[in-house]
């Protein structure tokens, strides 16, 4: 009878062991509010960058610069941003 209950804590343990990604990733899809915010960010965010980064690499490519630093320079500032807004100011990490 004991172990029957041990069993059963270990399975309640195992659901709160997921991956938080895992969860957002599936809220996000889960509605259609969650799967319109994701294809909007998708397309807004894909027009910045064939519009606006691809040219400006270009040019550094072609003034003998070096693109792959502004390329890291901005995954830097996409991650700054992640943690802004799922952290924000004054809330507990």
């Amino acid at each position: 009878m004991g172990d029957e209950g041990d069993e059963e804590g270990t399975a309640d343990q195992d659901r709160l062991d997921l991956d938080p990604v895992e969860i957002e990733r599936a809220v996000l899809n889960d509605s259609e509010e969650g799967r319109q915010i994701a294809a909007g960010f998708v397309a807004v965010f894909g027009d910045f960058i064939s519009t606006q980064v691809r040219p400006v690499l270009r040019e550094v490519a072609a003034g003998g610069g070096e693109p792959q630093l502004l390329v890291n320079g901005l995954a830097e500032l996409m991650r700054h941003i992640a943690d802004t807004i799922e952290f924000p100011i004054g809330m507990r990490r």
